[in-house]
């Protein structure tokens, strides 16, 4: 019995081992894929490309111009001063004071400027002279700007910069000699000082006559503000038209020097095209020599080629100068071709008609030379008013 339960329990057993041979049989996928191409791999290319951001340079030494008390001009951009700001005052004209240190400290030299911040357009930057002075420090020095301590603060320039505001405010120089001027004039409570050692027994009065000797005071405090608000108008009227008179002059004293030095050069060219053609008129009346153009033809200018440029950009700034000077310079320029024109000399031309044209051309260029002459004449004269005004 025993060994026939053991052959049923072997017949059981091969059974199952055959209905799971199928399954563990089941086809494999392959161990290693095939590599796929480059050409089906995804697109990674980024949609768009970081801008390049231009980097500000370390330092920036060429010629630079001052515009104002605060911003140098270079080719190619403005650089603010770092670590000040404008004296804000009305009372004089400190922004030409300034710019008057600034072009005698820079003198049409090179300035070394060490950039701090800012942008390409307009740098912020410590900027120093070709004999090291600084600007900044030299116009806290004389007062024309204080320190701006939003930027200097926690920096190692900070005690300089303090060092030469209080400097200048303990000279009183520039925007300082006002402010002090204003604390002479006015007491800490804002009563005038005049007024101050009678106000112990004038309040005192004030109360005992009641409200009529109060309102009589009030009335003259008033009176005496509104006498100094207008005196301050007028004195503001005053210097504004200083400075304009100021800046009108010197913009009327560059107009006169362009204007002088285009026309240097127009008559230096009508001078030499004279030269060059009186050579050509002697060749032609030469009668032992074969004139150029009968072997091989020529060409003459008619005139001339002048330079307009600086008259045409300020045409609207004539009226800063005397009305005849004026008119004699549109006038100048009006006779003056603008376009250039040549005459061909054929070889065929008679030498008789190739002669009367060079003496034209000679003639038509000698014509400019005596007003010429006087525009020029009249500009260096009102250059030389100008001078003598200044001084």
């Amino acid at each position: 019995m025993r060994y026939t339960f053991l052959a049923l329990a072997v017949v059981m057993f091969a059974g199952v081992a055959q209905a799971q041979a199928p399954a563990q049989q089941a086809p494999r996928p392959p161990a290693t894929a095939p590599a796929a191409s480059l050409d089906d791999a995804p697109d990674m290319a980024p949609s768009s490309v970081a801008p390049v951001v231009n980097r500000l340079p370390e330092r920036v030494i060429r010629p630079m111009r001052a515009v104002d008390p605060m911003t140098l001009r270079a080719e190619g951009g403005t650089i603010r001063l770092w670590g000040i700001k404008p004296a804000q005052s009305a009372e004089t004209p400190l922004e030409l004071k300034a710019l008057d240190l600034m072009d005698g400290l820079i003198q049409e030299q090179q300035v070394n400027c060490r950039v701090m911040g800012g942008t390409m357009l307009e740098m912020i930057a410590r900027c120093s002279t070709a004999t090291n002075q600084d600007l900044a420090l030299e116009l806290l020095k004389n007062g024309f700007v204080v320190v701006d301590r939003r930027q200097t603060y926690n920096t190692v320039f900070a005690t300089a910069y303090e060092k030469e505001q209080e400097s200048a405010r303990v000279a009183g120089k520039g925007v300082w000699a006002l402010v002090k001027e204003d604390m002479n004039q006015t007491g800490s409570n804002g009563l005038p000082r005049w007024l101050e050692p009678y106000m112990s027994f004038l309040l005192p009065l004030a109360l005992i006559f009641g409200p009529f000797g109060g309102l009589l005071i009030v009335g003259l405090v008033m009176w005496y503000w509104l006498r100094r608000m207008a005196s301050l108008q007028e004195k503001e009227a005053e210097q504004t038209s200083r400075k304009e008179a100021m800046l009108q002059s010197r913009e009327r004293h560059v107009l006169v020097s362009t204007l002088e030095g285009e026309l240097m050069e127009n008559k230096n060219k009508i001078e030499a095209f004279l030269v060059i053609y009186g050579d050509m008129l002697r060749g032609l009346q030469d009668a032992n020599e074969v004139p150029k153009y009968q072997q091989g033809g020529d060409i003459v200018q008619k005139h001339p080629t002048f330079g307009r440029a600086v008259f045409e950009a300020n045409v609207g700034k004539l009226s800063l100068l005397d009305i005849k000077l004026a008119g004699q310079i549109s006038k100048l320029y009006s006779a003056m071709p603008k376009d250039q024109e040549y005459i061909n000399l054929e070889p065929t031309v008679p030498l008789e008609t190739a002669v009367k044209l060079v003496q034209k051309v000679l003639k038509e260029a000698e014509a400019l030379l005596d007003p010429l002459n006087n525009v020029i004449t009249g500009l260096a004269t009102a250059s030389q008013k100008k001078t003598a005004a200044s001084e």
